[in-house]
């Protein structure tokens, strides 16, 4: 029976992986050069391909019984490879082009209508407020300064307030906002914002900091000016996440700040000593809100649509419009975005009645995602997304399949697996910044793991039950909290370990030097493999417990 299940199951579909491959390194070419040079290179590159491609194609024509030349394989790369890199020139030259960065250079005072892109963020520095800006800011504990970081699109510049002889732009340009609060006030003004919401703002223009999609960077100090929104699905999504935040508020502070997060990736009131704990063990990713929260709210949602009389495609349709929904109020940062795409490819292979092949979906996802936002070639957290996601869903089954050969119960192999496999993959990227191997993660997994879902599905309770009844909210939450004590219990635990990390080179040479480890230890253990055959197979329950993680 076992034997059955794995060749039903088949080895996992890599066939997109080259493309993948391809299409990041071209996008991230793109991003680096000149966009006039990766335009003209791009477009021959694509022309060539074309022509490889007819003439493969005219070769299988002329001759049906021969196998199809590899050459088309290639010239299929080359035209990924073009396509995603005209894509990058064309972002780059849009965000280089126009009065914005112009200004700037200049680092000219404007005033500017802005529409905010994604939720405020608090930053914490010990650097003098008048090295930031030239004036005193909101000064913490400590000699520390608050900070704001805002992502928003800007819709009109005037490039001085108040001159009448100056043009003003209508724009669409993405830029940060660097709020330097002078009261408190100022400070609960911008953090109070949501996704949306439109803005007069006065500050200077300063260059970018690092390689990133934004034209400038805004300093300001005044508190903003609303003058619009924020739009109805904002405004519901930005009610949610408040709701769960007072359902919450009567918990102590630990669990009080971890449930939000843990639910919805609300981190605004996660407390400093959790979030390390979380960081040495390697659970940061279950604050990062991404298709593994998702996988747990649709479990959750699966018996109400059912309860509610939906059925077959019925059912799949409510899920892609709940993922959307998930996606908007948890926000779409690129972990999140990525798992997002993933899910919807899934919902529309379900309806249109095909077979959904998990690596396939998600390599079509990332191509998808790079043509329409190439910066995300450069994010970190959407390159361990992908990293995680293909290790789950390449290694983990297999894994999991040796784990329960040998006796271990599916509730531990499943964990012990996936979170393998996770770290497996992720980190030759996290040691480029990180300088460290978590040797406690694994374990810190298995224990923790389980508590998860359980946090999560009586997080988005908390929420619904605090948006119809306050007490009845404040009490879902307080039976949440044990879920989330036990999470954090597990980190502070782990992390008190002894050798619970041991330090690495940082950068590409340990990088290079952890996937040379890799390549010695898969020799090594290739020579003590036991032949395909022996042994039993995987079991039909542990590989659906496994499929699910296409959606993570």
């Amino acid at each position: 029976m076992g034997d059955t299940v794995r060749r039903r199951g088949g080895p996992a579909d890599v066939r997109l992986l080259p493309a993948v491959i391809a299409g990041w390194a071209a996008t991230w070419l793109g991003l680096s050069l000149p966009p006039g040079f990766t335009a003209a290179a791009g477009s021959a590159v694509g022309l060539g391909g074309v022509a490889g491609l007819i003439r493969a194609k005219r070769r299988l024509v002329a001759h049906p019984t021969q196998p199809e030349p590899w050459s088309s394989a290639l010239c299929a790369l080359l035209l990924v490879g073009a396509g995603l890199a005209l894509s990058a020139a064309l972002h780059v030259a849009a965000g280089s082009s126009g009065p914005v960065p112009h200004l700037a250079a200049q680092s000219a005072f404007v005033g500017t209508t802005l529409t905010v892109t994604g939720d405020p963020r608090r930053v914490a520095t010990r650097r003098p407020p008048d090295q930031l800006s030239g004036r005193n800011g909101l000064h913490g504990s400590a000699g520390s300064s608050a900070l704001v970081l805002i992502p928003v699109r800007i819709t009109l510049i005037v490039p001085e307030r108040g001159a009448s002889d100056q043009p003003a732009y209508r724009v669409g340009t993405a830029a940060t906002v660097l709020a330097l609060p002078r009261s408190q006030a100022d400070l609960d003004a911008w953090l109070a914002l949501l996704p949306s919401q439109h803005l007069s703002v006065f500050g200077r223009l300063e260059p970018p900091r690092g390689g990133t999609r934004d034209a400038a960077l805004l300093v300001a100090h005044a508190a903003p000016k609303l003058i619009g929104g924020p739009s109805p699905v904002q405004r519901l999504a930005g009610r949610l996440r408040a709701d769960l935040r007072e359902a919450a508020a009567d918990l102590p502070a630990e669990e009080a700040g971890m449930l939000p997060a843990l639910t919805v990736g609300d981190i605004s009131r996660e407390p400093t000593e959790p979030a390390e704990a979380l960081k040495r063990t390697g659970l940061t990713y279950l604050t990062v809100v991404s298709g593994e929260n998702l996988v747990f709210a649709m479990a959750a949602l699966l018996p109400v649509a059912r309860w509610a009389g939906l059925r077959g495609r019925a059912v799949t349709a409510a899920g892609a419009v709940f993922v959307v929904g998930f996606t908007v109020l948890a926000r779409p940062g690129p972990p999140m975005v990525r798992a997002t795409v993933t899910s919807l490819l899934g919902c529309f292979a379900a309806l249109s009645g095909r077979r959904f092949r998990a690596l396939a979906a998600m390599a079509g996802a990332v191509l998808v995602l790079l043509l329409v936002d190439p910066w995300l070639a450069r994010s970190y957290g959407f390159a361990l997304s992908v990293a995680a996601t293909a290790g789950l869903l390449v290694a983990a089954p297999g894994w999991c399949d040796r784990l329960l050969d040998r006796g271990l119960p599916l509730w531990a192999a499943a964990p012990a697996a996936a979170t393998a496999a996770a770290e497996l993959f992720c980190e030759p990227l996290l040691v480029t910044f990180s300088g460290s191997l978590p040797l406690i993660a694994v374990p810190a997994n298995v224990l923790a793991v389980p508590a998860a879902p359980v946090a999560t599905v009586l997080g988005i309770g908390a929420m619904a039950a605090d948006a119809l009844s306050p007490a009845l909210g404040h009490a879902v939450a307080w039976v949440a909290q044990w879920p989330v004590r036990w999470i954090c219990l597990v980190a502070r635990t782990g992390s008190a370990v002894p050798g619970a990390a041991i330090g690495w080179p940082r950068g590409l040479g340990g990088c290079g030097l952890l996937l040379a480890c890799y390549a010695l230890a898969w020799r090594l253990l290739a020579r003590t493999r036991r032949p395909a055959g022996a042994g039993g197979g995987s079991t039909p329950h542990a590989r659906s417990s496994l499929d699910k993680i296409g959606l993570v």
